[in-house]
């Protein structure tokens, strides 16, 4: 690990720059060959990173997300991690790293640490070529996790149960097993705490999953966040620069109910038609539930008045995946009962708050949202913060500056609210759900607020 440099502006970068008469000198003057580099973007508090080589842009990379890998001549570049701030006109710098490009050589770099202190993690493997007649496939570990300390992991088929001294690897924060080839076959990774294997205290297990020959992959071992109920966030990174969560198979999927159906009285929630207790008791309109677990993959829930279970209102099947978090908004649309599924995706950022709307409303076809200052009058100067939104969709979390703002709705193609603007103050590390409900006067909407994540 090398620190990297404090945060600068795109500005500075580019005078100094020029003060050196242009790009970095290269070891050599002609290509012989190409290298291969990536961004991999580990701070859990970051939005999402774009990532450089000099000023042009390879790709964005949010938390746990990766940006390539991409080709580039066996020359000598600066490589740069940038962030866009709501307002600003221009990138934020966060970080630099210098490479002399070796031809055939593949490059990681990883973003960690925290944005007011940001550093890089680095390291080269010689770059692979497959004939495609390959049975096996090629795998990576890293630990990029501060929230856990040393871990054993495990990466055997489906059926192997740890032992003391099978592990692969033993890691702790910035260590990585380099590429190791394994047979193809269906797999299981587990990750315990260095020498435990008491099943009792895995810190990770993933379901089975298979591999696919003549591919090389990274796993990499992230923080937790609010978004997922897992003790550790496992990514498999792989040569095209996708990255796919793989969840904890022991961790459970866990769901709440947000009342939004205006014609409807209070209800009753139950999942699994257990009717023994109410998984959701006595949800009112415009009401968000607390959490509760959902104990398969395709769950039915069935919403009844508050305390007759024979008097059924509504039911459906809710999907969700092993350790995510939804909200399941109960509304209407054109007079027919629905749920709509929110995935509960957002954490909270070091370097602003974020939002997400959602248009709830079974009268408003659609919408535009302003976040003004507040007293603001509405011109057609101004610029929605999100636009045309229609009923029963979400703007899915973005993020706005910090401070008190006014919130207003208006139909779409009109500036007069249709909403009673509603001061929210935001702060760095909020992230708010905003949901647009219905009005018994048909002409009007209401809004409700309540924190993405609360319990």
């Amino acid at each position: 690990m090398r620190n990297s440099n404090r945060i600068t502006s795109v500005l500075a970068v580019f005078m100094a720059l020029v003060l050196v008469g242009g790009c970095a000198k290269t070891s050599q003057t002609e290509a012989t060959g190409k290298g291969t580099i990536r961004g991999i973007n580990a701070i859990v508090t970051a939005p999402d990173l774009s990532f450089l080589i000099e000023e042009r842009n390879i790709g964005s990379a949010t938390f746990k997300g990766a940006a390539g890998f991409a080709e580039y001549d066996d020359l000598t570049y600066n490589f740069n991690f940038d962030i866009f701030l709501p307002s600003a006109t221009s990138p934020t710098r966060l970080a630099t790293e210098f490479i002399d490009v070796v031809a055939d050589t593949e490059y990681t770099l990883v973003l960690a640490g925290s944005i007011a202190n940001p550093t890089i993690m680095r390291w080269e493997a010689p770059e692979r070529t497959w004939d495609e007649s390959e049975t096996v496939f090629e795998a990576d570990f890293v630990h990029l996790s501060p929230a856990i300390g040393e871990v054993d992991v495990y990466f055997a088929p489906v059926g192997t149960i740890p032992a003391l001294g099978s592990a692969i690897g033993t890691l702790n924060l910035g260590d990585r097993i380099p590429y190791a080839e394994f047979q193809d076959a269906q797999f299981q990774l587990i990750v315990t705490p260095k020498d435990d294997v008491d099943p009792l205290n895995y810190l990770y297990q993933s379901a089975t999953f298979s591999s696919t020959p003549a591919t090389r992959v990274t796993f990499a071992l992230f923080d937790p966040d609010p978004s997922i109920t897992a003790d550790i966030a496992v990514n498999l990174i792989n040569a095209n620069g996708a990255s796919t969560s793989i969840p904890d198979a022991t961790k459970p999927a866990i769901i709440r109910l947000l009342h939004a159906a205006l014609d409807i009285d209070r209800v009753d929630g139950f999942l699994n038609n257990d009717f023994n207790a109410p998984a959701f008791p006595d949800v009112g309109f415009g009401e968000v539930s607390a959490y509760s677990d959902i104990g398969s993959t395709a769950t039915p829930v069935t919403l009844t008045d508050v305390g007759n279970i024979g008097a059924v209102v509504h039911e459906e099947e809710i999907s969700g995946g092993a350790n995510s978090k939804r909200t399941v908004v109960f509304g209407s649309e054109s007079g027919t009962l629905l749920f709509k599924g929110l995935r509960n995706d957002a954490r909270p950022l070091e370097t602003y708050p974020v939002i997400r709307l959602t248009n709830a409303s079974a009268n408003a076809d659609a919408v535009n949202i302003y976040v003004l200052d507040p007293g603001t009058v509405i011109t057609e100067d101004d610029r929605p913060a999100y636009g045309g939104l229609p009923s029963q969709v979400d703007t899915g979390f973005f993020g706005v500056d910090e401070g008190i703002h006014e919130l207003t709705i208006t139909s779409f193609g009109d500036l007069t609210p249709i909403s009673t603007p509603l001061a929210i103050d935001l702060a760095i590390g909020d992230f708010l759900d905003i949901v647009i409900l219905d009005n018994v006067d048909p002409t009007i909407v209401d809004v409700v607020i309540f924190d993405s994540n609360l319990p």
